[in-house]
């Protein structure tokens, strides 16, 4: 598609749009190529002209004249779900039903506004711009069951795409527009068109609004969970969608557009246009509150909650002070403990890239766990999601026996039903609701952060992605996006991008690589690479319970542009304590790499012996003693590779602190250069927390994954 769409790049900016004429599309040459833009496609075929209408009214956004139907005769790479005239008229129907408009007509708006508003639903959701990806979507490369397609409509909104289990051919865009049987994968000079039934119309509801509405509605299903965050004062917070001010400051040229790196390893890098705020939610159902409590929906209050929870034993730390807007506070926690500052959609909820076994080439279904540990809301602290191929779904908490051995497989062998965890019914069918800004899950048992919860944690190794720490990244869709790309963030002084990160100097250059489907060693794909005279500070997730804990980091000297860099450790931002010497991040395993130049290392790499595992063992222990650490065998080089981290000497883990923790106090990691070179490059892959009773266990070694 794209060397078609490349090929016709300059023949597509001079095409004159076809006049409308009554034909029906002829299908039979839905796959060749033919000299029509998306506009002018339209344009031909009469079951769209009010869809073309529409779109010669509509502009592409409110700073622009320029009309989206003018957008669509131009070069780029658009997927247009046109719905039909039918589909139009359906979709003013629904409207007359909601009370919006007394008849189903476009004359029948009682302001300019609200007509306004209506069209460009109707326009600006119904395409997917990919030009800046280069990506766009047949119906073969459409997201598998359920999950949201990787780009978003011209409004700023997640669509998804759901399957009929009966029928696979049968294909629905956001649940209720069927896509045509007959009229899809429409080629066009600029992208493709697929015709719908309905009018894509994503909800625009945000979780504070909705789950205040519900507050007051016992049949809502979530009535009670509305109550609790109305007792804690949560509605405002939840009904966040952007930061205005940062969008602002990109329209006016503050934030530039694309960045340049004065050593010229990144070009025109572009920042992103907005800054989104995100919300997960997973919620007891009314059913569940009404069996437990023994009261009527309607009956059930914040306070009924709150004595049950304290009864149940839960919190024991909190306080009953009559605040629940205090974190201390016994409902506070309860509450937050359900909530994360991120939009999870449930193809979002794991992340499936390179673990070992696993591959989206050839199937998607789940192999080795995947996991993600999260800071909620409120008080700080961890929740676990988890996937595998025996868990047979997504849990919450769940922790497993795995076959972890050196010569395992790494898979469940055993889970007691104490450590199952909870199941989340992220089924098409299920009960999910999606909103602008957030999803709901529903949870048909409490879901609390209790002293087994901690103690399971305190004895797992903690593995994050580095953007695990950073919420902006999956509220800005920059987390595994099936595609190649890179971003350019703002430094302190113009605006501050992310929450839990500071740039301490206008010498940073901070950007972000996403290398889907490029071979790198990297864990998920992602990575962070920051070059000039760098000195970024990042907020460390909670540690489950106090102790002594090993932080390592995963370095992969696969570039020559890895430079060196003193790291600082403590909880006092502005005087953080240095942690010994500066770690050489063009260090592997038996090489050094230092611009393109191979030198020889001696932290003690050798590969594994296939059948000495004492020896394997041995070499372990005298890397550790250089404060190294193999790659994991978790992970694999590329996707449904046999290479793992653990074979390849460019891949290896830096122990960077050891030090007491305590679950109460934040921590920070500091990472400043020592070289005075643009060139050299902070990467920064994965970060691990593993706890002494793991990695200094004498009677079952710290596994090898």
């Amino acid at each position: 598609m794209k060397q078609i769409l490349r090929q016709f790049k300059y023949l597509a900016m001079g095409l004159v749009a076809f006049t409308a004429c009554k034909e029906e599309i002829d299908t039979s040459a839905r796959y060749v190529f033919t000299e029509y833009t998306i506009a002018s496609y339209l344009e031909s075929h009469e079951q769209f002209s009010e869809y073309v209408r529409l779109m010669k009214q509509q502009p592409v956004s409110d700073l622009s004249e320029t009309s989206v139907f003018q957008l669509m005769t131009a070069y780029g790479y658009y997927t247009c779900f046109a719905p039909t005239n039918e589909a139009i008229q359906l979709y003013l129907d629904s409207l007359v039903i909601k009370g919006v408009i007394p008849e189903a007509s476009w004359d029948a708006f009682d302001s300019d506004r609200k007509r306004d508003s209506i069209r460009a639903i109707v326009v600006m959701n119904s395409i997917l711009d990919g030009t800046e990806q280069e990506r766009t979507f047949a119906t073969a490369e459409f997201p598998y069951n359920n999950e949201e397609f990787s780009l978003n409509t011209m409004a700023d909104r997640k669509v998804s795409v759901t399957y009929d289990n009966n029928d696979l051919d049968a294909l629905f865009i956001d649940g209720i527009c069927p896509v045509s049987r007959k009229n899809r994968d429409i080629v066009a000079v600029n992208g493709y068109i697929h015709e719908i039934g309905y009018v894509v119309n994503p909800v625009n509801e945000t979780l504070g609004s909705l789950m205040h509405q519900m507050a007051q509605k016992p049949e809502s299903g979530y009535c009670v969970m509305g109550r609790l965050l109305d007792a804690c004062c949560l509605t405002d917070t939840l009904s966040a969608v952007k930061d205005d001010v940062y969008e602002r400051l990109v329209k006016s040229g503050v934030i530039k557009e694309v960045f340049d790196t004065p050593a010229s390893h990144f070009r025109n890098v572009k920042r992103p246009d907005r800054r989104k705020y995100g919300f997960t939610l997973f919620a007891e159902t009314d059913e569940f509150w009404s069996n437990t409590l023994g009261k009527p929906v309607a009956d059930i209050s914040a306070e009924d909650v709150k004595r049950w929870v304290i009864d149940q034993g839960f919190y024991p730390d909190a306080v009953d002070n009559g605040d629940y807007t205090d974190e201390n506070n016994v409902l506070n926690q309860f509450v937050t403990y359900h909530l994360l500052p991120m939009r999870l959609s449930p193809d979002k909820l794991v992340i499936h890239y390179n673990e070992k076994g696993f591959s989206f080439k050839i199937n998607r279904g789940p192999t080795i766990p995947v996991w993600a540990h999260y800071v909620t809301m409120g008080k700080r602290r961890l929740l676990r999601i988890w996937e595998s191929l025996e868990s047979n779904g997504v849990y919450l908490n769940r922790f497993p026996v795995l076959d972890n051995g050196r010569h395992g497989t790494y898979h469940e062998v055993s889970c007691t039903e104490e450590n199952e965890g909870m199941l989340l019914d992220t089924r098409t069918d299920g009960e999910v609701i999606k909103l602008v800004n957030s999803v709901i899950y529903p949870i048909d048992k409490p879901l609390v952060y209790d002293d087994h919860v901690r103690r399971e944690l305190k004895r797992q190794r903690l593995r994050y992605d580095i953007f695990d720490f950073t919420e902006e990244m999956m509220n800005n869709d920059l987390r595994n996006m099936g595609y190649t790309t890179s971003r350019s963030f703002t430094t302190d002084e113009e605006y501050k991008y992310f929450n839990n990160l500071w740039i301490n100097s206008r010498e940073t250059y901070f950007f972000m690589l996403n290398g889907w489907d490029q071979g790198w060693p990297n864990y998920q794909a992602d990575e962070v690479c920051t070059e000039g005279l760098y000195d970024c500070t990042w907020k460390l997730p909670p540690v489950p319970m106090s102790g002594i804990y090993e932080i390592r980091m995963g370095v992969s000297t696969e570039s020559a542009w890895r430079g060196i860099c003193q790291i600082y450790f403590g909880t006092n931002r502005e005087d953080l304590k240095p942690m010994g010497i500066p770690v050489d991040m063009a260090l592997g395993g038996q090489r050094r790499n230092l611009d393109g130049k191979i030198y020889p290392s001696n932290v003690g790499w050798e590969p594994d012996l296939e059948d000495d595992d004492d020896y394997n063992a041995e070499v372990d222990k005298k890397m550790r003693n250089n404060g190294f650490m193999k790659g994991p065998e978790y992970i694999v080089e590329d996707p449904g590779s046999a290479i793992t981290n653990r074979m390849q000497e460019k891949s290896t883990r830096r122990i960077i602190v050891r030090e007491y923790m305590s679950a109460d106090e934040v921590y920070y990691l500091r990472f400043k250069t020592v070289q005075d070179l643009l060139s050299k490059q902070l990467f920064l892959d994965y970060i691990e927390w593993c706890p002494k009773e793991v990695y200094d266990n004498p009677e079952t070694p710290e596994d090898v994954w």
